[in-house]
């Protein structure tokens, strides 16, 4: 059983990383799955920035629970945490890969009736280059050691 921001989460847990790693905080989700991919009965996934084409990997693994750890803009401090239902995603946050996340997520929850939510991590800066800033970076940390400890 895993306690993250306020909710229980039991079963089959899988994060499942979306992002560009080569545009500094938006690689975020895919760098915590990543950390998450050797921790014992977590299972992860690095979906690089599609989803959707991780779709039929995740249903195989019948997950109770999938956390879709990403990079939004909710205007919010970096490295601010939120956890959200599909719908709940705003047009206004999507752009690139997020175009076809919400449909992605909700296809999920229809095809493995797991829960599925949007485990958003508030970037500091987008732009073309590698790592995390320090506030984005320290955030991965924190929800890494949720999930280990």
């Amino acid at each position: 059983m895993i306690r993250l921001l306020g909710r229980t989460l039991s079963g089959r847990v899988l994060v499942a990383g979306v992002g560009r790693v080569d545009r500094c905080d938006d690689g975020a989700g895919r760098l915590l799955a990543r950390r998450l991919s050797s921790v014992p009965g977590i299972l992860s996934l690095d979906c690089g920035d599609r989803l959707e084409d991780f779709t039929g990997d995740i249903a195989r693994l019948r997950p109770d629970i999938v956390l879709v750890a990403d990079a939004v803009d909710m205007r919010s401090p970096p490295g601010s945490v939120a956890l959200l239902e599909p719908g709940a995603l705003a047009p206004a946050t999507i752009d690139g890969h997020r175009a076809t996340l919400a449909p992605a997520m909700e296809y999920l929850a229809m095809r493995t009736r797991a829960t599925v939510l949007l485990l958003a991590i508030q970037p500091s800066r987008v732009a073309d280059g590698v790592g995390l800033s320090a506030p984005v970076e320290a955030t991965v940390g924190v929800l890494a050691d949720l999930f280990t400890g």
